[in-house]
């Protein structure tokens, strides 16, 4: 019987819901301190993408989210949806983040959602998706307002 309770405990921790819900915790706010929670979510050989790149291997991630961190004043994650198959986690987020050289170092909110797809406990695949123009471009501030202007004629 006890046997039993262990292997349910061993596949609950490796079950996509379980880790759904240390996805969330971990980017609720993220700063450097955060990075070794955050290599403890992945394996080996991850694959990550979003608008702005992609990298493999879990290194290679942890490398730029440590670069990422050390500019930014402030970023973090508001879960809204969260969809679990057995493996696959698919989340609708939004996220909120400073940067100083983005808006003269205002918050900045950016809707997005990522795909996460986990074997044995970890996720071996995530991908980004949100609007990259909205994030950066339409920050900066010269090209910010040329890149709103297009969106407003796309619009009518």
């Amino acid at each position: 019987m006890k046997a039993n309770r262990v292997l349910r405990s061993a596949s609950q921790l490796s079950s996509a819901e379980y880790i759904a819900d240390r996805v969330k915790i971990a980017y609720q706010s993220l700063g450097s301190d955060d990075i070794p929670e955050l290599e403890s979510l992945y394996t080996e050989d991850v694959h990550f993408e979003d608008p702005a790149r992609a990298l493999q291997g879990r290194r290679p991630l942890m490398d730029h989210f440590a670069s990422l961190f050390e500019n930014l004043e402030s970023c973090s994650f508001k879960f809204h949806q969260v969809l679990i198959n057995e493996t696959d986690i698919f989340m609708s987020w939004t996220m909120f983040v400073a940067h100083p050289k983005l808006r003269n170092g205002a918050t900045i909110r950016v809707e997005g959602c990522s795909l996460f797809r986990t074997r044995h406990g970890r996720i071996y695949y995530h991908r980004d998706y949100y609007d990259l123009g909205e994030m950066v471009y339409e920050q900066l501030p010269a090209i910010g307002l040329f890149i709103k202007k297009i969106r407003q004629r796309l619009g009518r």
